[in-house]
C-alpha cells in the first residue's frame, strides 16, 4: 500500500472518530436535556393536580373522569398517595406493580424525590406538602415528541456524518496528492536519471527551507559525489589501460623481433633485458593497485598494531638501497637520538606504512641527479614528524597541487620512468593513519611533511 494511501485511510479513521465521538457527546448532551425538560413537564402537571384536589377546588372522582379517557401517550398520568401509602388519586392504572409502586413510595420518602424509567416510559415522583397533610407524587409519561426529536435529530446527525466524511476523504485526497507531487516529481526525474544514465540531471531543490527541499539537497550532493566516482573511475581505467599497454607493447614487440630473424647471442640477450625491464614495470604497477585497493577498506578491516618509526625508515632505507644501488637514503634524528621508543611509536599497519614510505623515499632518490634523499624524524608532544627532503629537479609550483592526484605526471616526466601511483597511494595510507602529508618545492630542493599521532603523547 502507497504512502499516500496509508495516510488517507489513516486521517480519515481518526477524523472520523473524532467527529463521531463528537456527534455522539452532541446527541447524549441534546436527549438529556429533553428527558429532563420532560421530567420538568411531569413535576408541574402532578403539583397542579395535587393543587386542584388538595384545595377542593374539583372533586378527584370528576378529576379522574375527566383524565380516564385522555390518550395514554400525549397526557402524562399522575398518582397521588399520602404518607400512609394510600390512594388519594389517579388518573389511570398504574403502569408499575404494587410492590413496585410501594418501592418508588420508599424511595421518595427517603430521598424526597426520584426519577425512574420503565421501558421508554418516564416517572417523576416527589413528596409535597399540602394543606392536609404531605403527599407522595408520582407522575407517569411517554414524550413521544421528544423521542420524535431525538430520532430526527439521529437521522440529521447521521447524514451529516456521512456526507462530512466524504468531503474529509475527498479533501484529504487532494490534500495528500498535492502534499506528495513534489515527492512524485522526484521520483519520475529520478526514474528518468536511471533510465538516461545522466548523473549530470540534478533535482528542482525549490526554496531550500522544507524538509523536501532537504532531501533534493542531499540527494543533489550524492549524485554530485557519484558523478565524481564516475569520472574518477573513467579515468582510472583509462589511465590504467595506458599504463599497461605500453609495456605489453614492448614485451611483445621485443619478443616478436627476436622471433622473427636470426640474431648474436648478446642481441637475444639485449631482448631479453629490455622484455624483462618491461615485465618488472608491469609487476610494479600490479603491486601498486593492490596496495591501492588495500587503502580503500575501512580502517576497522585493516589490522592496527604499535609501529615503532624510526626502526620501520631504517628497514625502508635499508631496502632501497638493496634494491637500487646507485640510491642512497640517509636517516637523521633532529632531536637527540630516541632512547624512548613510546615518543615515535603509532599505532598503524606496518606494511602499509613501508609502502608509503618507500614510495615517497623513493621519488626522491629517483628525482635527484645525485640520487640521494634524506630522511628526517622528530617528535613533538602528541605527534611523530617525518621529513623527507631530496635536492633534486623539483616540480613547477602550477604543478605541485596535482602530485597526489592518480596516474598524475608533470613535465618533469621525462626525468625518469614512473606512473603516477606511489605519491597518491603514499597520501592514502597517511590519511588512514589519521596522518597528514604535504609538499613543498623548488628548484633544488622538495620537501615532504609527515605528521602521525602519536600513541603514548607526553
Amino acid at each position: 500500500m502507497k504512502i499516500k494511501t496509508r495516510l488517507s485511510l489513516l486521517f480519515s479513521a481518526i477524523f472520523g472518530i473524532i467527529l463521531l465521538a463528537f456527534i455522539i457527546v452532541i446527541y447524549h448532551v441534546y436527549s438529556n436535556k429533553c428527558h429532563d425538560i420532560y421530567f420538568d413537564r411531569l413535576h408541574i402537571n402532578a403539583a397542579l393536580k395535587v393543587d386542584l384536589i388538595d384545595g377542593e377546588i374539583i372533586d378527584p372522582n370528576i378529576l379522574h373522569l375527566l383524565y380516564e379517557n385522555a390518550p395514554e401517550n400525549y397526557v402524562p398520568q399522575v398518582a397521588i398517595y399520602d404518607k400512609d401509602r394510600k390512594t388519594v388519586y389517579h388518573d389511570k392504572q398504574n403502569l408499575l406493580s404494587k410492590n413496585e409502586v410501594q418501592k418508588v413510595i420508599n424511595q421518595t420518602l427517603t430521598k424526597g424525590e426520584c426519577r425512574l424509567w420503565y421501558n421508554n416510559y418516564q416517572i417523576y415522583s416527589f413528596l409535597i406538602e399540602g394543606s392536609k397533610g404531605d403527599y407522595v407524587v408520582t407522575a407517569t409519561g411517554y414524550d413521544e415528541n421528544g423521542f420524535d426529536q431525538l430520532q430526527t435529530l439521529k437521522i440529521v446527525l447521521c447524514i451529516a456524518y456521512l456526507i462530512i466524511m466524504l468531503f474529509i476523504i475527498f479533501a484529504l485526497r487532494i490534500f495528500i496528492r498535492q502534499a506528495f507531487s513534489p515527492i512524485s516529481l522526484m521520483v519520475d526525474k529520478v526514474k528518468n536519471i536511471t533510465k538516461s544514465q545522466q548523473l549530470d540531471i540534478r533535482l528542482d531543490e525549490g526554496n531550500q527551507k522544507d524538509e523536501l527541499s532537504e532531501l533534493a539537497v542531499t540527494f543533489n550532493q550524492m549524485l554530485t559525489k557519484i558523478e565524481t566516482s564516475f569520472e574518477a573511475q573513467k579515468q582510472f581505467f583509462y589511465n590504467i589501460s595506458h599504463e599497461l599497454r605500453t609495456p605489453l607493447a614492448a614485451i611483445i614487440t621485443e619478443l616478436e623481433l627476436s622471433k622473427s630473424k636470426d640474431m648474436k647471442r648478446e642481441n637475444y640477450e639485449e631482448s631479453i633485458d629490455l622484455a624483462l625491464h618491461d615485465a618488472k614495470r608491469l609487476a610494479k604497477l600490479y603491486t601498486g593497485l593492490l596496495d591501492m585497493a588495500k587503502t580503500n577498506y575501512r580502517r576497522s578491516e585493516i589490522a592496527m598494531h604499535e609501529v615503532r618509526l624510526d626502526e620501520l625508515l631504517l628497514e625502508v632505507c635499508r631496502k632501497i638501497q638493496k634494491y637500487n644501488s646507485t640510491y642512497t637514503a640517509n636517516l637523521f634524528f633532529d632531536k637527540e637520538e630516541c632512547d624512548d621508543d613510546r615518543l615515535v611509536s603509532i599505532l598503524g599497519n606496518e606494511y602499509l606504512l613501508s609502502v608509503a614510505f618507500s614510495n615517497i623515499i623513493d621519488n626522491g632518490c629517483k628525482y635527484s641527479p645525485d640520487k640521494m634523499c634524506e630522511v628526517h624524524i622528530s617528535y613533538e608532544s602528541s605527534r611523530v614528524i617525518i621529513r623527507i627532503v631530496d635536492h633534486g629537479i623539483g616540480i613547477k609550483e602550477d604543478e605541485q597541487s596535482s602530485i597526489f592526484t592518480p596516474f598524475f605526471r608533470g613535465s618533469n616526466k621525462d626525468f625518469t620512468q614512473g606512473n603516477g601511483i606511489g605519491l597518491s597511494l603514499s597520501r592514502k595510507i597517511i590519511e588512514i593513519h589519521d596522518g597528514s602529508i604535504t609538499f613543498e618545492s623548488k628548484p633544488g630542493l622538495s620537501i615532504f611533511h609527515v605528521s602521525l599521532r602519536n600513541i603514548f603523547p607526553e
